[in-house]
């Protein structure tokens, strides 16, 4: 037997990422050619075998958050985080 079919439908469009925290931005640093690629420095990387990454370092999940909400940020992943934050500029942007 199959499995039912779920729909989705994409009504926004959410960036986070090295080269723009918006839409706009990440756009415009493609066209540009900007790579987001640089020394890892968030974290000490010294015990891993690279030493470059594509690093999101001004991020604060707090802004995506109401207030009353912000305690569970602790609990997150920063995956999640910014998984969140992602889809909440998607429904902006929708």
């Amino acid at each position: 037997m199959a499995a039912p079919s779920r729909r989705s439908v994409i009504t926004g469009v959410g960036v986070l990422s090295p080269i723009g925290q918006d839409v706009g931005a990440f756009w415009r640093s493609l066209q540009d050619g900007r790579s987001g690629v640089h020394s890892i420095t968030t974290f000490d990387a010294s015990a891993l075998p690279v030493r470059f990454a594509g690093e999101i370092p001004d991020f604060d999940a707090k802004e995506f958050v109401e207030k009353k909400d912000r305690r569970g940020l602790k609990m997150m992943a920063r995956t999640i985080q910014l998984a969140v934050a992602a889809a909440q500029r998607a429904m902006e942007d929708g």
